[in-house]
């Protein structure tokens, strides 16, 4: 019996949000998310914001929004975790350190499970898609 009933649910969510993000539903994914954390839902667009030219995306708390520099990163899923994290960062009213290595490893939890799920799912039929 799993420990943590939850746990499964959780991967389940984890790798339901890049399924859609990599199938082009960035939208959806981030109300999911907001929902899920009980956040407001940011909103997203494409372009730069003064300061921040070169980077690939960033988030502007004062606006609630992600900023991202071309179409192509819609369908990234580091790229939007990460920016998420910092959205739900600056919904939260104890923010601690180390922000971009936090948004980092809130990505890459994401991904790790959405690769051991796509792992499992090579070893049958495909079966059980959440």
């Amino acid at each position: 019996m799993n420990p943590n009933p939850r746990a499964g649910s959780l991967q389940e969510f984890r790798v339901q949000i890049v399924r859609l993000i990599l199938d082009g539903r960035a939208e959806v994914a981030l109300g999911l998310l907001s929902k899920h954390y009980g956040v407001r839902e940011p909103t997203l667009r494409i372009g730069t914001v003064k300061r921040h030219r070169k980077v690939v995306a960033c988030y502007v708390e004062k606006e609630k929004r992600i900023y991202l520099s071309n179409s192509s990163f819609l369908t990234s899923p580091f790229v939007l975790l990460h920016e998420f994290y910092h959205h739900l960062r600056a919904s939260q009213v104890d923010k601690s350190r180390q922000v971009e290595k936090r948004a980092d490893l809130f990505a890459a939890t994401f991904i790790r499970e959405f690769a051991s799920w796509k792992t499992l799912m090579r070893g049958n039929d495909g079966d059980g898609l959440p």
